[in-house]
């Protein structure tokens, strides 16, 4: 689906901070009238980034190696920043919505390599998942995915703040 990779760096902050240099560099480049500003901006959101990924780091590190479901597979990035261990996906291919046999399926393999809890985005439609939640006994989560997809996550420290929340008491229920 995409040719060149999983586009959805904007799950792993490591990469929030890597756009971020590349876009306060960038910005320089264009506007060099204002460089300085930008340089100091960068610095300032590094340092408070920074700070916070190693806050969020810690808060998430009891998650460290659980198994878990993906609706759509969004989420590798956030996977191999928390070391989180993808055992199976609910679409059968990317964007298509599972059948109930799929649905079975992936119960099945459950039962063999059982999983902590069933991911899915925000502006998905919770069902496969909340049906996964209740026949294999582990918890949905919503996660926001993006700013704006939770009530929690309304600039780029809040989507952590609240995705980490997130897993963090999902896993806890384990």
């Amino acid at each position: 689906m995409h040719a060149a990779g999983n586009p959805h760096i904007q799950t792993d902050p490591r990469n929030i901070a890597q756009v971020s240099a590349a876009l306060a560099v960038r910005l320089a480049q264009v506007d060099p009238s204002h460089a300085s500003e930008y340089a100091q901006r960068q610095a300032d959101f590094a340092q408070r980034w920074q700070q916070a990924i190693a806050r969020w780091t810690a808060q998430a590190a009891p998650l460290k190696g659980a198994p878990v479901v993906s609706q759509h597979k969004a989420f590798v990035y956030l996977y191999d920043w928390l070391g989180l261990k993808e055992v199976a996906v609910l679409e059968p291919k990317p964007s298509v919505e599972p059948t109930a046999s799929h649905l079975q399926g992936v119960l099945a393999t459950l039962k063999a390599a059982p999983a902590r809890m069933v991911l899915y985005a925000a502006y998905q439609d919770p069902r496969p998942s909340e049906w996964l939640s209740k026949n294999a006994g582990i918890p949905a989560v919503k996660v926001p995915f993006t700013v704006g997809g939770t009530e929690g996550a309304k600039d780029l420290f809040g989507l952590f703040d609240d995705t980490v929340a997130r897993l963090v008491a999902a896993g806890a229920t384990r």
